[in-house]
């Protein structure tokens, strides 16, 4: 079956609704509160074999833009997205449950530079360390399509059995000269099994994962790829600050494996559940470049390099789901370490380690028409080290971010309802440090160019803010309309960043989101 034919296929599935609606049933679109409780549905569906989900289906249309002034360098300066979503829950009988979702973005990129990957910094510190690169800004177009499904079911003997597999597939590619091109296929799956005795379930579980990432790199005027010019020359990381000339440029891939398994636990009765899960993840990427003739394709001959990553994941969650008031309550724990290996020249030269503390918590006060208020507090403490032993840089980071989040309904009539929801999150680095010896003048230019900048952005303390209004119309007893606006901004607070640069943009960055949904 071709890949739009399933894509066909699937939309149909997810876009009709099962009308078998729950009594007494947690509905996790009433409000933004429940989002958590979706997104862990989604990762651990066993763990609500036996809880009361309402069903929908929900179809919605949106439109972001982003104004990146305050960023990492690897980051646009402008991106404009388009989005359509379709997703749902669906009980098909008492002890079968369905869930799914199609996801098709395309998006506009506005001068984006030092990075030809399909990565971006600005939710993550540093990228992946093999990737082609140019110092020239450039604008990207980009469309990317997720498909994603499983099922979650109870037999009579009350062992428990769920299953998950999604398929991502996309394009990228740079409108002016470097012009990279990146196609990026990536599907996988995930078996859970356990078993339900009395209040208290148990389960493990095992996934594997490929994604395919082929690219090159063209020229309309080739006289730009050359160290004469160095705003269009073709370089290549390694790396964190290790920059060496590769001629695969024009043809190579990247091939990920991703294996992972866990294992929970959840205590539930009528009105509190408590769960507790661990995961472990370990991603091998490998690059391959081409051989003599220049054809590219997957064999241990043509590989070059090679990223590991491995996680270990924690996880503890409570909830309860009372007549007028919902508590929520989460901490995980989170460490990762990577690796990045030279098969040719059989070392290692560049390692990342990543521990993150979250904490989260809230609560909510309904009634049977609207949300009187919800309220939730969180916090993140993070410590990243980067250290690049050919490329001389230790980049070290220790931060802590909290945030606070609010809304209610402030109008809420028969057919009507109006939501305003607000929220703050403050930055801070703790300690941070950054230790460059320069080996070369390439080496000098991506420090001074990436390495700092994005040093000083990180050693800035910054106040995130939000505020979004949804305004939901009942159309029927069972559909709901909703059109929303949300608007974000990022402000520097501090002035950390003079300790590496003068010539800052300290202006800030803002964030429009808006659309228009279904749910029925």
């Amino acid at each position: 079956m071709t890949s739009k034919k399933v894509i066909l296929y699937f939309i149909l599935l997810v876009s009709c609704a099962v009308q078998a609606q729950l009594t007494d049933s947690l509905s996790v679109q009433q409000n933004l509160f429940y989002n958590d409780i979706q997104q862990q549905f989604w990762r651990n569906p066993l763990f609500y074999t036996t809880q009361h989900l309402n069903d929908f289906t929900l179809t919605q249309i949106d439109f972001s833009q982003k104004n990146l002034n305050l960023k990492r360098v690897q980051t646009a300066e402008r991106t404009t997205q388009y989005s359509f979503t379709t997703q749902g829950i669906y009980n098909v009988k008492p002890r079968l449950r369905l869930f799914g979702g199609f996801v098709f973005h395309k998006a506009s990129e506005k001068g984006l530079g030092y990075n030809f990957s399909s990565q971006r910094t600005e939710n993550q510190n540093v990228l992946s360390p093999n990737y082609f690169f140019a110092p020239r800004k450039g604008n990207w177009d980009n469309q990317e399509y997720n498909l994603d499904g499983g099922f979650a079911y109870q037999f009579n003997n009350n062992i428990l059995l769920a299953g998950k597999a999604f398929y991502k597939n996309g394009k990228n590619y740079r409108t002016n000269d470097p012009r990279p091109e990146v196609e990026v296929s990536n599907y996988g799956g995930e078996i859970q099994t356990g078993y339900n005795f009395r209040n208290n379930s148990l389960f493990v579980s095992a996934g594997i994962s490929k994604k395919t990432e082929t690219s090159s790199i063209t020229y309309v005027n080739d006289a730009l790829n050359a160290p004469v010019y160095s705003e269009t020359f073709t370089r290549f990381s390694s790396g964190y600050g290790r920059i060496i000339f590769n001629s695969s440029y024009n043809r190579y891939i990247f091939n990920t494996i991703d294996k992972n398994f866990g294992f929970g636990y959840q205590y539930q009765n009528d009105r509190s559940s408590w769960n507790a899960s661990y995961r472990y993840n370990k991603s091998m990427e490998s690059f391959y470049q081409k051989n003599v003739r220049g054809y590219i394709y997957i064999d241990d001959e043509l590989k070059q390099f090679m990223y590991r990553v491995v996680s270990h994941t924690s996880d503890l969650n409570y909830f309860y789901d009372g007549p007028e008031k919902d508590y929520k309550l989460r901490f995980s724990y989170e460490t990762q370490k990577g690796d990045n290996f030279s098969v040719r020249e059989n070392g290692q030269n560049y390692r990342m380690n990543l521990d993150i503390f979250s904490f989260n918590s809230g609560l909510i006060k309904k009634d049977k028409k609207r949300v009187v208020y919800s309220f939730e507090l969180g916090a993140n403490y993070m410590r990243h080290k980067y250290i690049d032993l050919l490329g001389s840089t230790d980049k070290r980071l220790n931060t802590l971010e909290i945030s606070a989040a609010f809304n209610k309904d402030i109008l809420s009539k028969e057919k009507n309802t109006l939501n305003l929801a607000l929220g703050v999150q403050h930055y801070q680095a703790l300690d941070e440090s950054l230790v460059f010896i320069p080996i070369s003048s390439s080496n000098l230019s991506f420090a001074d160019n990436v390495i700092k900048p994005d040093q000083a952005y990180d050693a800035t303390s910054k106040l995130r803010s939000n505020i979004m209004l949804q305004y939901q119309y009942s159309l029927s007893k069972t559909k709901k309309l909703r059109i929303f606006a949300n608007y974000n901004t990022l402000v520097a607070l501090g002035d950390q960043y003079k300790t590496y640069t003068t010539d800052y943009n300290t202006k800030e960055s803002t964030y429009f989101n808006g659309g228009i949904s279904i749910i029925y």
